[in-house]
């Protein structure tokens, strides 16, 4: 369940004592993905990972690769494994794997990748300065859940009713992430709306079951570990119910989704990785500021759209970034 790569004679430029004497014994990171091993995208985000770092000349360094879907418990499981192994450094993609580990160390740098409001969720002091052992990028914001339906609307103006499927990840110390955004567009726009957490691959057919006999219905589905592992499945069924559906996670427009509109996840991989390099040569990453993504791609999946009856806009396509025909 992993893939290790060693790269050759790491110099070890630590400024603080405590973890000086640390780094002498530990030379490996280890970054967990919410992916099945052999997953194409987790191959390709890890591949990035290992990159910046081997073009950074780090030498004698074992990058160590764990993979996992879904399940909550097999990723704590995981995440007690790796701390109990004591790298130099954990990264962590989406907020299932971050959670899992930060609640097993304070000491241990942790780089996170798309955790969602990590202030809010009490990871962090602030994105400017984190404090603690917890730094990184974050893939998505809160106001995402009122830009997703209106790109749903635009793109198929015929909308009546919406729903937003969230991963039990999207839990918020104030209610679930996107959520009051998704509700206030909805209002804005006139659409009936309904919220569904799915925490099994179960509950997705009575979701796509719904929207299908009321009609004129469209979904929107959040990011997390849920839709990582799930997003396929739900490409399958909205394709043969024929509901528009827009997709936070970029992949699942190319794979038949007819749209998605959100990060470049492989840019922010990268930058994760200069972090883990800053960290290596000494920086504290209780003092990297927490930053947020520079830039929201908008995908449409022509061949699909226009399958499911619906021809988009001219006014939409000129928006966006990618067509896939």
């Amino acid at each position: 369940m992993r893939r290790r790569t060693v790269i050759a004679g790491l110099p070890w430029l630590l400024s603080s004592p405590p973890l000086a004497a640390w780094a002498d014994v530990s030379r490996r990171v280890v970054a967990l993905w919410p992916f099945p091993e052999g997953d194409a995208e987790g191959q390709a985000l890890s591949a990035a990972f290992d990159a910046v770092l081997r073009d950074h000349g780090q030498n004698d360094l074992e990058l160590d690769h764990r993979w996992k879907g879904a399940d909550r418990e097999d990723v704590r499981a995981l995440a007690a494994e790796v701390v109990r192994s004591e790298p130099r450094v954990i990264v962590t993609y989406l907020n299932g794997q971050l959670r899992s580990v930060a609640g097993l160390t304070r000491r241990i740098p942790i780089v996170f990748v798309g955790a969602a409001d990590p202030v809010g969720s009490g990871l962090i002091a602030s994105l400017k300065r984190p404090g603690g052992n917890i730094t990184g990028f974050t893939l998505y914001e809160s106001s995402l859940g009122g830009k997703w339906l209106a790109v749903l609307r635009e793109a198929v103006p015929t909308i009546r009713r919406a729903t937003l499927l969230l991963n039990p990840s999207a839990t918020m110390r104030s209610g679930y992430l996107y959520a009051n955004a998704f509700k206030n567009a909805a209002t804005a726009l006139a659409i009936e709306h309904s919220i569904v957490v799915a925490e099994k691959a179960e509950d997705i057919e009575p979701v796509i079951a719904d929207l299908a006999q009321h009609g004129q219905a469209g979904l929107i589905v959040a990011p997390g570990a849920f839709s990582e592992a799930n997003g396929d499945h739900l490409v399958a069924l909205t394709t043969r119910h024929r509901i528009p559906t827009v997709f936070a996670i970029r992949r699942f427009a190319h794979r038949g989704g007819m749209m998605s509109y959100g990060p470049d996840p492989a840019e922010v991989v990268r930058r994760a990785a200069l972090y883990v390099y800053r960290i290596l040569h000494g920086d504290n990453p209780g003092s990297l500021p927490v930053q947020t993504p520079t830039k929201f791609d908008l995908v449409v999946h022509l061949t699909t759209a226009r399958a499911h009856g619906f021809e988009i806009p001219s006014a939409l396509l000129t928006q966006a970034d990618e067509d896939v025909e």
